[in-house]
């Protein structure tokens, strides 16, 4: 998950400089086997785009 963070990261840093804001994300995984990498990069991805695409400005107020 670390990894998958810190390659996909640059998805949100424009968004950081347009808010002018910080974002604190959390991922807690709880599962009973150890995921790879590829199955775990997609979702950070989709995750990432999601909250880059979305209109979080009512959060500010």
């Amino acid at each position: 998950m670390r990894a998958s963070f810190l390659l996909n990261k640059s998805i949100l840093e424009e968004k950081i400089e347009q808010t002018r804001c910080s974002y604190h994300i959390v991922f807690i995984y709880i599962g009973k086997f150890l995921p790879k990498f590829q199955d775990i990069n997609p979702s950070i991805k989709k995750i990432f785009n999601l909250i880059r695409d979305t209109d979080l400005s009512f959060l500010l107020k």
